[in-house]
């Protein structure tokens, strides 16, 4: 087994207090890296592996300090915004170009951590949580890194600190195998039961989600709940319900929380230089949410709707 010494993870973000993401108060870890490319994604920041550049053009002086100091010339400039050669900036080990930057328009987005030094933040959260509280993985897809997944859940569970996991289940089995034993707690994302529905707002079919949802639901000790963010005219419809409540019926789990979309990630894109797709979704309504709850009640299953979990 690799030592927690050996084992470093990128993540782009904790946060402390939270009370929706698992059972009592937590704290969320956000690995980067994702296997999907979600046109509402809210964590688009999340989606690349590696650190990147986030640039804020408001804040921008146009003085040049950031070029000066990248040493691997990725970043070109105009006289009303600079450009950032992504491929060439994943090169980069010290990020001198935001070190250089006195305004704030440009940081980091995502860093490298060691077991060791993030189950210090876990240890000093510990004591906000309460009797049920704990940490959860989320991100990105926390299992892009197995291996630093697998040694934090198996820490936490060692320290007898409740673990919890979010997950788009686009992974290899293996990815998620190793770590179910140290995981108490599963929140699965279905997003879509068409494949082809799936693979255009998604960038990825359903099949390989499908196939663990169904692994996990035989095979998974602990507690395993779905959830679906609701896209109108998308995962709204009276088909795709019915079809993701024969699902959860064939598996035999009755427990899913289904999500409004929301824009709260807009202006993330901006940062990341790119174009927001989620703009041309409405937002659902209380009562379309209402009525996706009845429907999936009628196939016996426990639906909560956002902020309404089984927690």
């Amino acid at each position: 087994m690799v030592t927690a010494q050996m084992t470093d993870g990128y993540l782009f973000d904790i946060q402390g207090f939270s009370v929706h993401d698992g059972p009592g108060c937590r704290t969320l870890i956000f690995l980067k890296g994702c296997s999907l490319r979600c046109n509402w994604c809210s964590n688009p920041e999340g989606i690349q592996s590696l650190p990147e550049p986030l640039y804020n053009s408001s804040k921008c002086i146009f003085d040049c300090l950031c070029l000066e100091a990248c040493e691997k010339q990725a970043i070109t400039a105009d006289v009303h915004e600079l450009y950032f050669n992504k491929e060439l900036c994943s090169e980069c080990i010290d990020y001198e170009c935001a070190a250089a930057c006195c305004t704030g328009a440009l940081k980091i987005g995502g860093y490298k951590i060691t077991i060791n030094d993030l189950m210090k933040i876990v240890q000093r959260d510990r004591q906000y949580w309460g009797s049920i509280g704990g940490i959860t993985l989320t991100g990105g897809e926390p299992f892009i890194q197995p291996a630093f997944a697998y040694e934090l859940l198996q820490h936490c569970h060692q320290s007898f600190i409740h673990t919890a996991v979010e997950t788009c289940g686009n992974i290899p089995w293996k990815n998620l195998e190793s770590s179910l034993e140290y995981t108490d707690w599963i929140l699965f994302d279905i997003k879509h039961m068409d494949n082809e529905k799936h693979l255009m707002m998604t960038g990825a079919g359903n099949k390989l989600i499908l196939e663990n949802a169904r692994r996990l639901a035989s095979e998974f000790k602990g507690r395993l709940v779905f959830r679906m963010p609701v896209i109108p005219e998308f995962n709204d419809t009276d088909e795709n319900i019915r079809q993701l409540g024969d699902f959860m019926n064939s598996i035999g789990k009755e427990e899913i929380n289904i999500l409004p979309l929301h824009h709260l990630g807009r202006e993330k894109y901006k940062l990341l230089g790119k174009e927001y797709y989620t703009g041309d979704f409405s937002l659902p309504l209380k009562e379309n949410l209402l009525e996706i709850k009845k429907r999936l009640s009628q196939y016996g299953i426990k639906c909560y709707i956002g902020t309404e979990t089984p927690f």
